[in-house]
């Protein structure tokens, strides 16, 4: 009988002992992954908060140097803050990692279309071209919907072919940038035509027209 009783106060010891311990003893922590970090860092990029998406996707390099994304969330952020080297910096690198697990986002086309934004800021109309024209190689396949930006849906394909056509029309090629200008307008399904006259007149109409068409398609 005491032996009985002596049984029953050990357990009754034992899950008392057991009902004091703190919660996070009993349960397995959870720490933020990349991914995770990645994901909450686009949801401030999308209210506008570039300073604090920033730090989170920096936060996830530091977890996960190779998640791709996290660099094109930089690149982005960077850009949207008009520190354009910052931006470039970080596309590039990112423009090199494989693409995430299990993520469905094109990272390496926005990458691409990030570097042609960045690059035509800055005044550097031949790398806007280069990634521009990488840009489409990457994104125009048959039956396939045009690009638009996974994080901000009205910045897609006709930016960046008007971005393009201008950097085209610096570097003197109207040939190029009539074609980038027709595709607009067409897809526009404008009654407008592309101004083809390249004398000094007919150069300012289509400077005039790309301009036309920028503030058209940014004030969506």
């Amino acid at each position: 009988m005491l032996a009985l009783e002596l049984v029953l106060v050990l357990g009754l010891v034992l899950v008392l002992a057991f009902a004091l311990l703190p919660l996070d003893a009993c349960r397995k922590k959870y720490a933020a992954t990349a991914e995770d970090m990645v994901e909450y860092g686009w949801d401030l990029y999308e209210t506008a908060d570039y300073l604090n998406s920033n730090k989170w996707f920096n936060d996830a390099i530091v977890d996960d140097d190779e998640w791709k994304d996290a660099y094109n969330g930089l690149g982005w952020s960077y850009a949207k803050l008009m520190v354009l080297d910052s931006s470039i910096s970080y596309f590039t690198t990112g423009l090199e990692k494989n693409q995430d697990k299990w993520s469905i986002t094109d990272s390496q086309a926005e990458i691409l279309a990030g570097l042609t934004f960045a690059y035509n800021a800055k005044g550097n109309d031949a790398k806007a071209i280069e990634y521009g024209r990488a840009f489409l190689d990457s994104t125009v396949k048959p039956l396939q919907p045009e690009w638009v930006f996974s994080h901000d849906s009205l910045l897609n394909y006709l930016d960046l072919r008007v971005t393009l056509a201008a950097s085209y029309f610096a570097k003197g090629k109207f040939d190029s940038t009539i074609i980038q200008v027709t595709v607009v307008l067409d897809s526009l399904n404008s009654n407008e035509i592309a101004i083809t006259d390249t004398s000094i007149n007919g150069r300012i109409l289509m400077a005039k027209q790309i301009t036309s068409l920028q503030t058209l398609l940014f004030k969506k």
